[in-house]
């Protein structure tokens, strides 16, 4: 109980949860139809998008004169344990403030089944969560009976997904395959070196996180590279790089039905980002100082033996294959690694955003891989949408990102599940992360 009433009183008082709302003059963002419609209103009433009418009396009006589009989804997420509750606040805030309002947890724990449930309950204010359970990977996975024993066990405890890591190999893989399908849990994450990507297509694996493996089919068995330590998913092999092989492996992944979450914006961090630009961004305020030498330390060691010709080769064969793959028709999933190596949370999934237009994406193409296809990949129709009947997870902007994907930023209000937090409450969240960064 004390824990509950902690986690309420850490709502901002500008926070309102009323029992309806009615957005007025609002253009509304259809993103699979890349279109603003002209100005209405749009009403929600406990938690969900309704007709006008099925408002009660005197519901809350909020005046907008912008643009509404559904909340984003952060696919690929990292969420602190629960025994830090600072930080593990101040990351759900950071998701939450910059419009995300589903995170996908990608290395969970036991305690992120009660947050989970705290979050949906409204008890705790951050984005609603999916989380996998704890990894497997060479070292947690002894034996192709453990492998199958730890789906059960993590299938039962109630996670949302299973996450791979590196390390596993032929037979465990097959172990999870098989338990999983039987059990009805997702696996997704990683592509192990001695699975390889034509096993994980072959099976039914959720989502390719970071492009995993790409880059290893993409060289010859004919080149010296072939078979060959990749190195940061395959940075060590970008001279054996064929070119020609993109296209092919984009419809074989299409036609496998996986999904890719590319962290695009993690690799070009590491490998092209002007550092001092990247210190820069606004968003940096909200990570210590000793995180940030952490993430300083990690690029220069990435970088080591790499030369700037190499690695904007390597970045820009990532981004050739990300466009392959939308145009064959595969699934890409918004998602950034956060937090991680200069990706802040919630403000990552906005530069991903960016990347994937500078890909080749339109910016509409690009905000469905955070809304509507993340809703079809879940098969969540009452998610990405803003028709009656949708879950009220909204964010409210001053101009059009249609129009230009930078407008993904200029939020004036985030909605989740029928709670509203105007720019004020944001603004007011996000001090208190900025002030605690400073004094760590």
């Amino acid at each position: 109980m004390r824990s509950t009433l902690l986690c309420l009183l850490l709502l901002p008082l500008s926070a309102l949860a009323a029992d309806g709302f009615l957005f007025e003059n609002v253009r509304l963002i259809d993103v699979d139809g890349n279109h603003a419609s002209e100005p209405v209103s749009l009403a929600v009433r406990e938690g969900f998008i309704v007709h006008s009418e099925q408002l009660g009396e005197a519901p809350v009006r909020i005046e907008a004169e912008g643009f509404l589009m559904p909340g984003l989804a952060e696919m690929h997420a990292h969420i602190p344990p629960t025994r830090d509750p600072e930080r593990l606040a101040d990351v759900l805030t950071l998701f939450l403030a910059h419009g995300v309002t589903t995170v996908r947890g990608m290395l969970g724990e036991a305690g992120h089944l009660p947050l989970r449930a705290e979050l949906a309950n409204g008890e705790r204010h951050g984005p609603r969560l999916l989380t996998a359970g704890p990894s497997f990977n060479g070292n947690t996975v002894s034996s192709p009976e453990q492998a199958a024993g730890m789906v059960r066990a993590q299938s039962e405890a109630g996670y949302d997904l299973l996450k791979l890591h590196p390390g596993l190999w032929p037979d465990a893989f097959a172990a999870i395959v098989e338990t999983a399908a039987g059990l009805g849990i997702d696996y997704s994450g990683h592509v192990s070196m001695a699975v390889g990507l034509d096993r994980v297509l072959a099976s039914q694996q959720g989502t390719i996180d970071h492009l995993d493996a790409y880059v290893q089919a993409m060289v010859p068995e004919r080149h010296p590279l072939y078979g060959r330590d990749p190195g940061f998913f395959g940075m060590n092999l970008v001279d054996g790089i064929d070119d020609s092989r993109i296209e092919a492996l984009a419809l074989r992944t299409a036609e496998a039905g996986i999904a890719n979450v590319p962290t695009q914006t993690l690799l070009e961090n590491i490998f092209i980002g002007d550092l001092d630009a990247l210190l820069g961004r606004p968003a940096m305020r909200f990570v210590n100082a000793r995180t940030r030498d952490n993430w300083l330390d990690a690029i220069e060691q990435l970088r080591e033996g790499h030369g700037p010709e190499q690695r904007q080769r390597f970045i820009d064969v990532r981004r050739a294959l990300i466009l392959a793959l939308h145009r064959a028709g595969a699934t890409i999933l918004l998602g950034a690694d956060a937090p991680q190596i200069l990706n802040v949370p919630g403000d990552a999934v906005h530069h991903e955003l960016e990347l994937y237009v500078a890909a080749g994406l339109s910016p509409a193409e690009a905000l469905a891989t955070g809304t509507t296809r993340v809703a079809d990949y879940l098969g969540q129709s009452a998610h990405g949408c803003l028709q009656p009947g949708c879950v009220a997870d909204l964010v409210l902007l001053t101009a059009n990102p249609l129009a230009d994907i930078h407008h993904s930023r200029s939020i004036q209000g985030v909605m989740r599940a029928g709670r509203w937090y105007d720019r004020a409450a944001l603004d007011e969240m996000l001090e208190d992360v900025a002030r605690r960064a400073a004094d760590d």
